[in-house]
């Protein structure tokens, strides 16, 4: 039996956070206070009808020179489609920037509670009226949170297929990082852990067949000479990582980056016949990790042991984050990083 891969989990937050409030559309300026509790009400829409919203980013720091923050601007643009999709004031791009500056340029955001040259920024957004129903709040908070980042093994993961629940549906939350659409989650992965798995593989909602994400991630697989994802429907989250090794795939590598509809059914048949090359993941959090088993019931799916391409992209994606290679399509936004005052 293939033994689960341990996936990150944070020992806690850097020691200073990111405020700022929201009322009737005006925003205060942001403030850095120490990393703790926030005064809310229990009936807030952020807690009661999960009205928030987040993101996930990364900034890479080697202890010298500036830290390099990767695709902020569209993390910005992911974060207003999220707001507008649960009619929630959105920060001016400015004030985010800032916000999330003053948490990277900060030394102290890298080294506690430990060192890392990665660091995990949350920004999020929740509503703050307290209302019996669920209407829009008129009064928001933004918070940048961040975490420095454990290195974890590149071992394979193991995917269970998840046959019975969903993680969208047409129409819904599938394509915006709010809260609601992560909830989904807890019953279906204690199911997958159980099996021996490390993470759901999330089926489309109507016929259970179509592969759409793997838990929190975007899923690549190389079929023949071409790189397969799944199409961006209103189910499946746009992902930076996602975009960033079609882009790279494409333009560096001369790959043919097919976006379409891939069943289960033709993932089998594709392994069966030899056509399947490889398979992996792609996050934030966890960046591009090989896939090397789906658990379907009964049914095993195993994937060959040999990713070129899983690692060939891997490399170069860390090279550029980490300022080991050009940033020839202005990736990352330099930010200089001093002790705190």
């Amino acid at each position: 039996m293939i033994e689960p891969t341990p996936l990150p989990i944070f020992e806690d937050w850097s020691p200073q956070m990111g405020v700022a409030q929201c009322v009737g559309g005006d925003w205060t300026p942001t403030r850095r206070v120490p990393n703790g509790k926030l005064p809310i009400h229990p009936g807030a829409m952020g807690i009661q009808f999960a009205q928030s919203i987040f993101e996930g980013c990364r900034a890479f720091w080697d202890g010298s020179g500036p830290a390099r923050l990767f695709r902020i601007d569209e993390h910005y643009q992911r974060l207003v489609a999220s707001c507008a999709r649960l009619r929630m004031p959105v920060p001016p791009a400015p004030l985010f920037l800032e916000a999330v500056v003053n948490q990277v340029k900060d030394s102290a955001s890298w080294t506690s509670p430990f060192s890392s040259e990665t660091l995990y920024i949350r920004p999020l957004i929740f509503g703050e009226d307290d209302h019996v129903m669920p209407v829009a709040s008129v009064r928001t908070t933004f918070v940048v949170l961040t975490a420095p980042l454990r290195l974890f093994p590149q071992k394979p993961l193991v995917l269970f297929a998840e046959r019975e629940f969903s993680r969208s549906a047409p129409g819904g939350l599938g394509h915006a990082k709010t809260a609601a659409n992560y909830a989904h989650q807890y019953l279906p992965t204690w199911r997958a852990k159980e099996a021996g798995c490390d993470a759901v593989l999330w089926l489309d909602s109507s016929t259970h067949e179509r592969i759409e994400e793997a838990s929190t991630m975007n899923i690549f697989m190389v079929v023949g000479n071409d790189l397969v994802t799944p199409a961006l429907e209103d189910t499946v989250l746009s992902g930076i990582t996602r975009r960033s090794i079609i882009q790279l795939a494409r333009e560096r590598h001369g790959l043919d980056v097919v976006e379409r509809t891939i069943s289960l059914t033709e993932v089998i048949e594709l392994v069966g016949a030899g056509n399947l090359k490889e398979a992996f993941t792609a996050s934030t959090a966890l960046q591009i990790r090989p896939i090397s088993r789906i658990v379907d019931g009964e049914r095993v799916i195993d994937f060959p042991a040999e990713t070129p391409w899983t690692n060939q992209l891997r490399a170069d994606l860390n090279a550029i984050q980490r300022g080991e290679a050009d940033d020839e399509w202005g990736w990352i936004t330099s930010v200089p990083v001093s002790a705190s005052s």
